[in-house]
């Protein structure tokens, strides 16, 4: 295992969805923040000269490690949408609960759901990532057990999380877990399900939401700077949420808060600081989980979506057949509304996730071309999308990978 997770570090492709701490031997594998601002794995100095897994848990994290491996073949029928994946109900709603929806990046259909399965006693727990006590700009793994907790971890969370992390908890327990994450983190906790029975009847549903890549904490503090506001000085921090898309604000120590919009603390700062596996991400759509969440933006004069302030609204993907069963059962329950969506014109809302998936295979091929690893994508019908795209825009990706990496590869030279 240490020889992946080497392959893995070396060649940048880890996601920090924390899985490799969790399934590793006691604490043999921490995650850490790292100088440049990404959560990454860190091997304990007492396990550098033993295993830090058994052989067949390490055959088990080679073919579920995001980094390493996506297989979405088990998880296709005959109707897979190349570009959106399985998709057995498309919807736009949002939560019943106005708190709820207030509280949440866009409808807060996930934190509805949340509470649903809490209050009907599905899960015993919600494993999610929520702001840290002892430090607003970072997130933690958690499990909330009640509405409140739910309520406290809603609102996008910009910056590195692990909630693989969690899944040590769940391994030594007998409770039963809804769990929420980034698309890689759903990804790695249904592979290894597929290795792991327990993990599989411990985790009986997975919530995901579209996520365009993550930031490292040097963009929150690019934020921070463009509101003119010390770090030390900071008690809350808020990326988004209290609102659709709602402000980003951070409270201060003397009560002040300084706010910056979703538009200009997301669109021209954070995304500048995202990590390179974001970049050949062929999965931001959340093809693993049982349902997945993103914004139902709506679209503006010009057919791009419109950032105003608006009441939050959900677009709804609903992948399995246990998925469609919570939701329906959730909206005949009040707790969330919905109504059916065209497929085809999620790209007029989600763009951004239409042109990535369209221009991953062009960019892969630019990171083979320089000799580059990168992770085994299976079952993605990433020919297809290029084809839709065209050659024009699949040759300007190829081209704008090219130039960037070497650039990296330059400056990496030029400083050692």
């Amino acid at each position: 295992m240490k020889a992946l997770l080497n392959r893995v570090l070396n060649n940048d492709l880890c996601s920090g969805c924390g899985m490799c701490s969790s399934v590793a031997e006691d604490d043999a594998i921490k995650i850490r923040l790292t100088g440049d601002g990404y959560h990454r794995p860190v091997l304990n100095s007492q396990y550098q000269d033993k295993p830090v897994a058994s052989e067949q848990t390490s055959a088990a994290f080679a073919k579920s490690c995001p980094a390493l491996n996506l297989d979405i073949r088990p998880y296709k029928s005959a109707n897979y949408h190349p570009i959106w994946g399985e998709i057995l109900d498309t919807l736009k709603g949002y939560a019943a609960d106005d708190e709820i929806r207030q509280a949440g990046s866009s409808g807060g259909v996930i934190s509805a759901l949340a509470q649903y399965c809490l209050e009907h006693k599905l899960v015993d727990g919600v494993i999610q990532i929520q702001a840290s006590t002892t430090d607003p700009l970072e997130n933690v793994a958690t499990i909330s057990r009640s509405r409140q907790n739910v309520i406290a971890s809603s609102g996008s969370r910009y910056a590195p999380a692990s909630p693989g992390e969690a899944l040590k908890w769940v391994a030594m327990s007998t409770e039963k877990y809804l769990f929420i994450g980034k698309p890689c983190d759903v990804a790695a906790v249904r592979q290894m399900q597929q290795h792991n029975p327990r993990l599989k009847e411990n985790i009986p549903y997975i919530v995901s939401f579209m996520c365009a890549g993550t930031p490292s904490l040097q963009g929150t503090e690019q934020v921070l700077d463009k509101l003119e506001v010390e770090r030390k000085d900071v008690t809350a921090f808020r990326y988004r949420g209290d609102g659709w898309p709602g402000l980003t604000k951070a409270t201060l120590k003397n009560g002040d808060e300084r706010t910056m919009t979703y538009n200009d603390s997301w669109g021209k700062v954070l995304n500048r600081h995202l990590q390179t596996r974001c970049k050949i991400c062929p999965d931001g759509i959340g093809e693993f989980a049982d349902i997945v969440c993103a914004d139902g933006w709506e679209g503006d004069e010009k057919g791009y979506p419109s950032f105003e302030e608006r009441e939050g609204n959900s677009l709804i993907l609903v992948r399995t057949a246990k998925g469609r069963e919570l939701f329906r059962n959730a909206e005949a329950a009040g707790v969330v509304k919905a109504e059916a969506f065209d497929t085809g014109s999620i790209f007029a809302i989600q763009p951004f996730q239409y042109y990535r998936r369209t221009t991953i295979l062009p960019r892969l091929l630019a990171m083979k071309l320089l000799m580059l690893k990168t992770p085994a994508y299976k079952g993605f019908e990433l020919g297809k999308g290029a084809r839709e795209i065209g050659f024009y825009q699949s040759f300007k990706a190829f081209t704008g990978l090219l130039v960037r990496r070497k650039k990296i590869k330059k400056r990496a030279l030029e400083t050692a």
